[in-house]
């Protein structure tokens, strides 16, 4: 029985060969040498190398649809990428308009405290214009009444029967 011989012995001692395949620096490189040195002892039938065209044919095809699909994942995500940037622009857009909605909107509420400040005093001015403006009246027609010999005297006062005006306020009657 003859012993089992390992690749080194089978491509003659990679040790002591300089210039063998396995002191090459790259695989590449060594399968390259490789090939150039056994071309001349390897033989391809016709039905293999029709094999190995059709092969690198359907490889080529393949290659060519995957770059044209990677073309046009390219474009899309090229459009993609626009999109998002004017969304981000639209969206950046809406929150300045929502943040200056939101100012005016305190800006409103400020302005609709000092109306209802400004309509409370004008509503105290009215009434202390229309407490002014009764007192003066009262003066001048208790004056004008009891140079006719008549008086203003307050509801109640007086016998219900002698009363002038009928809204609640005050009577005139004739002094005796």
């Amino acid at each position: 029985m003859e012993p089992k011989r390992t690749a080194s012995k089978m491509m003659g001692s990679a040790a002591n060969a300089e210039d063998g395949p396995l002191k090459r620096t790259s695989n590449l490189d060594s399968i390259k040498y490789m090939l150039k040195e056994n071309a001349d002892k390897v033989t391809f039938s016709n039905a293999e190398t029709e094999e190995f065209e059709i092969l690198i044919r359907h490889n080529d095809l393949d290659i060519a649809r995957h770059k044209h699909w990677i073309k046009i994942w390219g474009k899309n995500i090229s459009n993609s990428q626009k999109s998002i940037q004017e969304l981000e622009k639209t969206i950046k857009g809406y929150k300045e308009d929502i943040e200056k909605k939101r100012q005016e909107i305190v800006e409103l509420k400020q302005e609709e405290e000092v109306i209802l400040a400004i309509e409370k005093q004008g509503e105290a001015r009215e009434e202390e214009l229309q407490r002014f403006v009764k007192e003066e009246m009262t003066k001048f027609l208790e004056g004008k009444l009891e140079k006719e010999g008549l008086s203003l005297e307050e509801e109640g006062e007086e016998a219900q029967d002698e009363k002038v005006a009928a809204d609640g306020e005050k009577k005139m009657i004739k002094k005796k």
